[in-house]
C-alpha cells in the first residue's frame, strides 16, 4: 500500500527532512483555531465525515469546521475512488460557479457520475453529504465587484 504526505505549514527551522506527524497532520484543534468565515468548506478526503460519536453528536474534523465559523460543509462518508472524485467534483463546482445552491450541485454532480457509464456504481456518486446551511456562491457578484474597485482607482 503507498501512503502519501502533505505539508500544512513547514517549520523552516526543522533539522529532519522526515515530517513529524505534527508538521502534516490537520487535528481539530488546528480546525478550532483558525476562526473561519468561510461559506463552504469542502473534504473530498476519504472518511471526512466520520468521527467519534459522543452525548452531544459526532465529533470529527466535520464539526470542528461548523466550531470554526464554517457555514456549510460537504464531507465523504467512506473510502472514495480518486478518478470518480475528481469527476464528481469538477462537476460540482461548475454547478457552484453557475450560481446553483450546494444542495442542488452535490445533487446534480451525484446524478451526473450515476447516470454515466464509468461511475455508476453508488460506491462512487453517494458519499458526498452536506452539513449545514445549504449556501449559494457568488462567484460572478465578487468577479465584478472587484472589477469595479478596480477601476475606481
Amino acid at each position: 500500500m503507498e501512503t502519501g504526505e502533505i505539508a500544512l505549514t513547514p517549520d523552516p527551522q526543522r533539522i529532519s527532512t522526515v515530517p513529524t506527524e505534527e508538521d502534516y497532520i490537520l487535528t481539530i484543534r488546528d480546525v478550532l483555531n483558525a476562526q473561519l468565515r468561510a461559506k463552504l468548506v469542502v473534504l473530498s478526503c476519504c472518511h471526512s465525515g466520520r468521527g467519534e460519536i459522543k452525548a452531544e453528536g459526532v465529533v470529527g474534523i466535520a464539526r470542528a469546521f461548523m466550531g470554526a465559523g464554517a457555514r456549510s460543509i460537504v464531507v465523504s462518508l467512506w473510502a472514495i475512488d480518486d478518478e470518480a472524485t475528481l469527476e464528481f467534483m469538477k462537476y460540482f463546482y461548475q454547478q457552484l460557479a453557475g450560481g446553483k445552491p450546494v444542495s442542488e450541485s452535490l445533487n446534480l454532480a451525484m446524478k451526473s457520475l450515476r447516470e454515466s457509464d464509468k461511475f455508476c456504481d453508488i460506491k462512487h456518486w453517494a458519499p458526498f453529504l452536506l452539513i449545514g446551511d445549504d449556501v449559494t456562491l457568488h462567484f460572478m457578484a465578487k468577479e465584478r465587484e472587484n472589477l469595479n474597485m478596480k477601476s475606481h482607482k
